[in-house]
């Protein structure tokens, strides 16, 4: 049998480096409520479908600007389901204390309902929350669409602000009466009719900054207004969107003070408009310290002084992502873009166009942009820790955090909730200093849902992992032979019509270890793989493929001979994210070594590579290091006890890849592993006397 010589089948590593790398420990989860709004059903149309539930989206808890973490607590709103409730709910939650609870408090306001028809919801009225830390004032924002004061005289605009130092009370005292009426104004005098999307920010000096629409969509000018702990300013144009045709618009994008600067973000909608399919265009400016009037000096993304308010807005104009990467004769981007700014000054862009994710980033000191576009580049909400960029994001229903080194485009997964059994539907997210909350709806039937909070510690350190053996063997690098001898494919020709000539399919996935991926993976179609091992041993093999779909994917394993069948691949929720399934305690012989993969449910899996790691060598001898240390259960399902007399014990979670999975102090003897995939996993114990090494198996 011809086969593809060895070097270029298999690479052999002896695995004794380390690295830098960002992680994410996921710390805690609390159920917030068990029943908010939801618009389930079908879509309203006033003459298709009159009948119809909600106009626009269906999501309105959590929504828009709905969390705020300070002082040690949390804050979010939502509103309370089913449809016949739809009161506006505020609930808080003290971080300081390990036993608190969620306590919460119900408005009498209710969800007004699309243009005023309570059988109808509309996901344009988010309820908006700011809390003061000047005076320890709660401020919220809900329940407005554009709304007219003759069409909607007790609902056009809709302003609850505590009474000071309320934020903080005991949660005895945390209840309406802190609460003042509903007002219609911020500060009186000044015109609130036609507001949509109004959000609020927390700037350096504790003091806050409100935004938002007056007008409609291609016709919409920002607005922006200041608290400064006792009274709100005039209202002041940041966006003139109103400007004569054809450069009318409104834009869509946020706002974030990072650093001491307040940043803005925004692609445009034009009122006239024959080029591009909703938005277009990516638009930032800037300005230092917290801009109170319309007064203060901004710049644009290459320090140029630019004229407020902002009307032809190519002044702050920095890329056109649906000319670069769009795919239709209208390209379309229907959303706002996601930004961030580091504190070394690097700018992260991410934003959709038609079905393609697209990344915009320039690097510290840098003064051109790069952009990629990529199954890899994560969509959802976007942050920056130290010199790394991630981002928080739902696939297949499931949390899962990327992350990259400021100014590039190296994407990695940091955290993937893959075994976890709860879905979310959608989520927002904010970051303070170290911590990350993730605000999240259960994905269950019905209008009235369970919301979730789960927090995260994000931490940089560096992997000292241990020494192992790690082959690897791309999985269009199958042997040569042909039809029956090398693979058995049932369709001819490469239907991806790259890397190879032959009848297996393999598709260009800048994702897959290589670039490339095997595709269309058919029931009872196999690849064979031929390699040479240095030294006979037990291994550890792993499958690297995605699985989009199925829960039961099943593909039949064969290692010299040895058949391990109903092998089920983990499913990764999207054909771009290829996460490893396990076989331990595999052993390979001195010299050539064959293993064979055959699908058995069709189109269920497509493999990116097939790995054999080695067991580890431990660094020191756990008897000298730490005394009487036994781990158990393992193998286990994935939480593991550590039972040990040393005290004040440092912990490391490795995996095969060498990637940091958690770190910290050993409190509880605990480690939990349960939301990572089956496998096999380092633990890293340290102290004064040094550092040994376990291996965890998750079954």
């Amino acid at each position: 049998m011809k086969r593809i010589p060895t070097i270029l089948l298999s690479l052999i590593f002896v695995v004794t480096a380390s690295a830098q790398q960002l992680m994410a420990t996921l710390e805690e989860e609390s159920i917030i409520a068990d029943s908010a709004l939801f618009f389930d059903g079908t879509q309203y149309d006033a003459i298709t479908n009159p009948g119809g539930n909600y106009r626009f989206g269906r999501r309105i808890s959590p929504h828009g600007d709905c969390i705020d973490v300070v002082g040690g607590f949390v804050f979010v709103t939502w509103y309370k389901g089913g449809f016949d409730n739809r009161h506006l709910m505020l609930s808080r939650k003290n971080l300081n204390d390990p036993n608190a609870d969620w306590v919460t408090i119900e408005f009498p306001h209710q969800h007004i309902g699309f243009q005023g028809n309570p059988n109808v919801g509309d996901s344009h009225n988010t309820a908006a929350i700011g809390i003061s830390t000047i005076d320890e004032t709660i401020h919220l924002l809900y329940d407005m669409h554009a709304y007219s004061s003759d069409a909607y005289p007790d609902d056009y605009f809709n302003y609850s602000v505590s009474v000071p130092n309320a934020a903080f009370v005991p949660d005895a005292e945390f209840n309406l009466s802190l609460f003042n009426p509903k007002q219609d104004f911020l500060k009186a005098g000044q015109n609130y009719e036609r507001v949509t999307y109004p959000s609020i920010h927390r700037v350096g000096d504790g003091s806050l900054m409100m935004r938002f629409r007056r007008g409609g969509a291609g016709n919409g000018d920002i607005w922006m207004a200041s608290y400064n702990g006792s009274a709100w300013s005039n209202n002041w144009l940041y966006s003139d969107g109103s400007i004569p045709l054809p450069d009318r618009y409104s834009l869509y994008g946020q706002e974030k003070f990072l650093h001491g600067t307040f940043y803005s973000c925004f692609s445009i909608r034009y009122a006239q408009n024959d080029n591009y399919f909703y938005n277009n265009g990516l638009y930032f400016a800037a300005t230092d310290g917290i801009p109170v009037t319309q007064s203060n000096q901004w710049i644009n993304a290459n320090g140029s002084s630019i004229s407020m308010p902002i009307q032809v807005a190519d002044v702050v104009k920095i890329a056109e992502p649906a000319d670069d990467y769009g795919t239709a004769d209208a390209p379309k981007i229907s959303g706002g873009p996601a930004f961030t700014v580091t504190e070394n000054g690097a700018i992260h862009i991410t934003t959709r166009v038609d079905d393609t994710s697209v990344h915009y980033y320039r690097g510290p000191g840098e003064t051109t942009f790069s952009s990629n576009s990529d199954g890899a580049i994560p969509l959802g909400r976007i942050f920056n820790f130290n010199n790394y960029v991630f981002v928080v994001q739902l696939s297949g229903g499931k949390p899962i955090i990327k992350a990259t080194p400021e100014g590039e485009n190296n994407w990695e997964i940091i955290y993937a909730a893959i075994t976890d059994p709860t879905t979310f539907k959608h989520f927002n997210a904010v970051l303070e200093e170290d911590k990350l909350y993730v605000y999240l709806m259960e994905d269950i039937s019905g209008d009235a849902c369970p919301l979730h909070l789960q927090v995260f510690n994000l931490s940089e350190g560096i992997i000292n992992y241990p020494t192992f053996v790690k082959i690897s063997l791309e999985a269009e690098d199958y042997d040569e032979g042909g039809q029956d001898v090398a693979y058995n494919d049932t369709s001819p020709g490469n239907s991806g019509g790259v890397y190879r000539t032959d009848d297996v399919d393999i598709e260009a996935k800048p994702t897959a270890s290589n670039g490339y991926a095997v595709t269309h993976f058919k029931g009872n179609e196999w690849m064979q793989y031929t390699f040479q091992v240095d030294s006979a041993g037990v291994y550890t093999f792993n499958l690297i493929a995605a699985n989009q779909n199925q829960d039961s994917s099943i593909v039949d394993v064969e290692i010299n001979g040895v058949l391990y069948e109903d092998f089920i691949v983990t499913r990764t929720f999207d054909w771009n994210v290829f996460l490893p399934s396990s076989i331990p305690n595999i052993v390979l012989n001195e010299g050539e070594n064959v293993v064979r993969i055959t699908q058995r449910m069709s189109l269920s899996s497509r493999p990116d590579k097939l790995e054999f790691v080695s067991d580890i060598q431990l660094v020191n001898t756990e008897e000298t290091l730490i005394p009487k240390t036994i781990i158990y259960p393992n193998p286990g399902s994935g939480i593991f006890t550590i039972q040990t007399t040393a005290q004040n014990l440092k912990y490391a979670v490795i995996s095969l890849e060498g990637k940091m999975l958690q770190q910290g102090i050993l409190t509880q003897n605990k480690i939990n592993l349960s939301n990572y995939p089956k496998g096999i996993y380092f633990l890293q114990l340290s102290s004064d006397n040094g550092t040994a090494v376990k291996k965890l198996v998750v079954e």
